[in-house]
């Protein structure tokens, strides 16, 4: 299996790992939401921002899509930092692709929050692999991936692990 075929059936298991059907809506049982809710978090105002996107789910299909409004959708094409945990894609001690969010990661194979609480991010250059509070300065996109729940994106990014 070569590396990109690699990265994408690993973030479909880690986004799609609880039934969509959970009580606390997508990814996540109440319980985990709860208690992942009592670890630190990242207070960046855009989190506020980015979940103000709708997702809705073919669950039929297994497909989400994001409604973005417009304050996320003037996001796009513009330069953001923003804080936030990694979750690692790869078992390397670096990295250039993981997933950002709002919440500290609780399990490598559980979701790390809902589809709008998530970033993926594509840095210029490698920065330690970990599960550590990382800000990330890049171009913001929107992209439509329903089939891996990702629909933002931050491109050329460069980062800086947060103290």
């Amino acid at each position: 299996m070569n590396r990109s075929l690699k990265t994408r059936v690993l973030i479909a298991m880690i986004l799609m790992a609880v039934p969509a059907a959970a009580s606390a809506g997508f990814g996540q049982p109440g319980g985990e939401r709860a208690a992942q809710k009592a670890l630190p978090h990242a207070t960046d105002p855009l989190w506020a921002v980015l979940r103000t996107t709708k997702i809705s789910e073919d669950v039929r299909r297994g497909i989400f899509t994001a409604h973005n409004p417009a304050a996320v959708q003037a996001l796009a094409g513009k330069t953001i930092t923003i804080s936030g945990y990694m979750m690692p894609l790869e078992s390397q001690p670096r990295t250039t692709h993981f997933l950002l969010s709002k919440y500290t990661p609780v399990c490598f194979f559980c979701p790390p929050g809902e589809p709008n609480e998530v970033i993926e991010v594509h840095t210029v250059k490698p920065l330690k692999a970990g599960y550590d509070k990382v800000t990330v300065t890049g171009r913001f996109a929107l992209q439509n991936d329903g089939e891996k729940g990702l629909f933002f994106v931050l491109n050329q990014a460069t980062g800086v692990a947060a103290r």
